[in-house]
């Protein structure tokens, strides 16, 4: 066990209480560790239905299915972490990360959603660069990546405001299962035409998320 999967465990032990505060405005946006709740279900839920296009996979979603995700894939799993991001008492969104890279000592960033009926301009980026400097600080990682679609303008834009650069664009196709229907890297030298989408993976530095991180107040309680 490393650093890494002692300081998730301990979190996860502590349940879902306040764990970060980030002034927002005169108002306080709070992350707390995911719960299993109805309220919680049906957030996720509706946040993977909402943007399922944005996800790498796509199968049958069900409450009884993000029930099992939660408790299976996220609580149950010593290299995964998920936060439910509260304002004014309301759960508004998400935040995560997963996996661990021994070799580099880095995190991947994911499951990072926002309910669109929740207008706070600039919110996410403050969520996310406090997060990003969480995951350096506490889970001290040496570098965190990710992956998106290269059409996800949106979550691009964010992530340019925090520092993360590009290291390479790859071309995915669609595979059809039974279960699920998943897009995947071309490993072969692929016919440009015939090329779908395309993904972005992104690679951040600590060095990179404080040269924009600005002047946000947060605490860290737990």
């Amino acid at each position: 066990m490393t650093h890494f999967h002692d300081r998730l465990e301990e979190i996860k032990k502590n349940g879902s209480i306040d764990f970060l505060k980030i002034k927002f405005g005169t108002d306080e946006i709070i992350l707390k560790l995911v719960d299993a709740s109805d309220e919680t279900i049906s957030l996720l839920y509706n946040l993977r239905k909402k943007y399922r296009e944005m996800f790498a996979t796509d199968f049958e979603m069900t409450e009884d299915k993000t029930r099992n995700w939660i408790k299976n894939l996220i609580l149950g799993n010593p290299e995964r972490i998920l936060f439910i991001i509260y304002f004014n008492n309301k759960k508004i969104g998400c935040i995560g990360n997963g996996g661990y890279d021994k070799k580099n000592n880095s995190s991947r960033l994911d499951n990072m959603m926002k309910d669109p009926l929740c207008n706070l301009p600039n919110a996410m980026t403050i969520v996310e660069k406090v997060y990003l400097k969480w995951m350096f600080d506490d889970l001290k990682l040496s570098k965190i990546t990710g992956f998106l679609f290269s059409d996800n303008s949106r979550m691009i834009n964010i992530h340019k405001k925090c520092g993360w650069i590009t290291v390479d664009v790859v071309p995915i196709k669609k595979i059809f299962t039974e279960e699920e229907t998943r897009w995947e890297e071309i490993t072969t030298k692929p016919n440009n035409e015939n090329v779908e989408r395309y993904f972005n993976k992104i690679e951040l530095t600590r060095e990179n998320i404080m040269k924009n991180f600005d002047d946000i107040k947060y605490r860290l309680l737990v």
